[in-house]
């Protein structure tokens, strides 16, 4: 089984084959599942397994004349939790599905057809999963029909891959905006192209807004370049600068040679996407008086900010590096310490850092955060190590500091990893994985704010995608390696992410801020000749109801960091 092999040092040379980051297979797997392959759900302990779990009716009664009977309950459990509650569940099995369960089907198909939304789209996802597109298709259309939003996104990843029905790029942007609950594109049935500036980067603050296009430029010269990025779900024909066509690299990037003076210089960006929609966005450019291109402080912070979110913030801070059986790395153990203390002092969140961690500290500390994490909480959760993938099986496994090359009996699955996201209560999760073998996730479905938007309707647009449950990954490579170093004390990915988030001054969605990153790791990567790219979309089966994580700094607060 071939595991990443090649990596940048962080002086841009090549690493040896024994300083080599391949870090989680998160993407791929989830990529597998938006797919339709049939995937196993092995446990080692099935007592603590994750299960569908029905819940039986409960009776309920009013004085002496007056019963109901309350409907069955759909839930995530544990196989220990469900047989003690008397529910239905099936027996967890190792051998992979290659079909929709029998079983499984006969829990939810009699209250599907009895027009419970939640049980048409649990069917629906039996049959996604299953292959069987068609009839995941017609599930979908009775829970959507009721305005089930997670059924109204299956829907949609349906609609853009034309699975089990007519291909349509269109209706499924108009089913995430209906799941979402919003015209996302400034009343459009569409999205529009995004547009944004990249570099300089010591002047740019987060999030680009039609209201905040105008900065200055350091530079002790007239003569700099300024770095775009364009892009667009169905890919972008032509960008246009002043009404000049700049030529696109393959990441989406223009760059812009400009002479700046005292005078301000603007700019102005169209870019036109392949269905004949644009976007235009003014910039408007000075010079400043002092020198200096070298990376800034992080932003200062307005105060008050207006929170979008009123739930609790949790961090999970996975970083593996002291391997005994496979490569050390380099970088997880700084990146993981850095991204912690930025989550915690910039945005508030309760960080739990686990370093070098094996199987059962893992799974216990998903386990901990499902347990503490409430309906209105958001949680991230950043994994750094070693990934791999089973080309028989088509699991991907998140590798433990003691896991043996041969043996997959003490990897971390990341079907559990999965699972947990589906079960947690949290309104909003994010996965960051600095990962290899990650790639396209749920299709290209994720929803965004128009930047064209004015303050007060971009900060409408953040609360209502705010109130959608979100499920999302931001992973840091495609299917091919990614690399260990390259950003100095940090892997390149981790230095690009960090940097971003310094720059976050107002509430911002996570699909604009990984856009930003994806264009920094673009830019930096260009001169190493990196050919990683990081992908960002909605986790398939896991909840997801085509909202967004809206990521809010705050003032700083107490250290409330705990370390394992």
């Amino acid at each position: 089984m071939k595991h990443c092999s090649v990596s940048l040092g962080r002086n841009g040379r090549p690493f040896s084959s024994n300083m080599v980051t391949a870090a989680a297979s998160f993407g791929l797997l989830l990529a597998l599942v938006a797919a339709g392959w049939p995937l196993p759900s092995a446990a080692q302990n099935n007592d603590e397994q994750l299960v569908d779990c029905l819940f039986p009716s409960q009776v309920r009664r009013l004085g002496a004349s007056s019963t109901t009977v309350t409907p069955r309950r759909q839930a995530k459990a544990t196989v220990s939790e469900c047989r003690k509650a008397g529910g239905e569940y099936i027996e967890p099995a190792g051998a992979p599905v290659v079909v929709a369960s029998n079983d499984d089907l006969k829990l939810w198909l009699p209250l599907a057809a009895a027009g419970v939304a939640l049980a048409q789209v649990t069917a629906g996802e039996l049959y996604d999963k299953a292959g069987d597109f068609t009839n995941a298709a017609l599930w979908y259309n009775r829970a959507a029909a009721q305005g089930n939003a997670r059924a109204q996104f299956n829907l949609a990843a349906l609609a853009e891959q034309g699975r089990g029905v007519e291909r349509d790029v269109q209706r499924a942007q108009r089913l995430v905006a209906a799941a979402a609950g919003i015209a996302l594109w400034g009343g459009l049935d569409k999205e529009r192209p995004h547009i944004e500036l990249v570099d300089p980067k010591a002047v740019l603050k987060r999030p680009q807004t039609s209201a905040s296009n105008e900065f200055s430029v350091d530079t002790s010269v007239g003569d700099t370049v300024v770095t775009g990025k364009a892009e667009s779900t169905v890919g972008i024909d032509k960008v246009t600068v002043n009404g000049d066509v700049r030529r696109l690299d393959a990441n989406g990037l223009f760059s812009v040679p400009v002479a700046l003076s005292s005078d301000p210089l603007k700019l102005q960006i169209t870019a036109v996407d392949k269905m004949g929609t644009s976007a235009t966005v003014d910039y408007v450019l000075t010079r400043s008086a002092s020198p200096s291109l070298v990376p800034q402080p992080p932003v200062a912070l307005p105060t008050p900010i207006s929170d979008n979110f009123v739930g609790k913030r949790w961090a999970l801070v996975i970083a593996n590096q002291n391997y005994q059986r496979w490569e050390v790395l380099d970088t997880p153990l700084a990146d993981g310490k850095a991204i912690g203390e930025t989550l915690r002092n910039r945005f508030g969140f309760d960080v739990t850092l686990l370093t070098n961690a094996t199987r059962q500290s893992t799974l216990a500390a998903l386990s901990q955060l499902r347990s503490k994490a409430g309906p209105d909480d958001q949680i991230i959760i950043y994994y750094a190590g070693h990934g791999q993938m089973d080309p028989a099986t088509s699991r991907g496994y998140w590798i433990p500091v003691d896991g043996d090359r041969r043996d997959q009996s003490n990897w971390v699955s990341v079907i559990d990893v999965t699972d947990q996201l589906s079960a947690v209560q949290a309104k909003h999760v994010w996965v960051i994985a600095d990962s290899c073998y990650s790639g396209t996730l749920a299709g290209n479905l994720a929803s965004r704010v128009d930047s064209a938007l004015s303050t007060e309707q971009r900060q409408k647009t953040l609360q209502q995608l705010s109130n959608r449950r979100a499920r999302v990954a931001f992973t840091s490579g495609g299917f091919e390696p990614v690399i260990d170093g390259g950003g100095g004390a940090h892997s390149l990915f981790a230095r690009s992410l960090l940097d971003v988030l310094n720059q976050v001054a107002a509430p911002v969605g996570a699909r604009e801020l990984a856009s930003t990153v994806s264009a920094r790791f673009s830019l930096s990567g260009k001169a190493l000749k990196i050919t990683q790219q990081p992908s960002y979309a909605p986790i398939a089966f896991a909840g997801h109801e085509a909202g967004d994580f809206v990521l809010t700094p705050q003032q700083q607060v107490a250290s409330n960091e705990t370390v394992r």
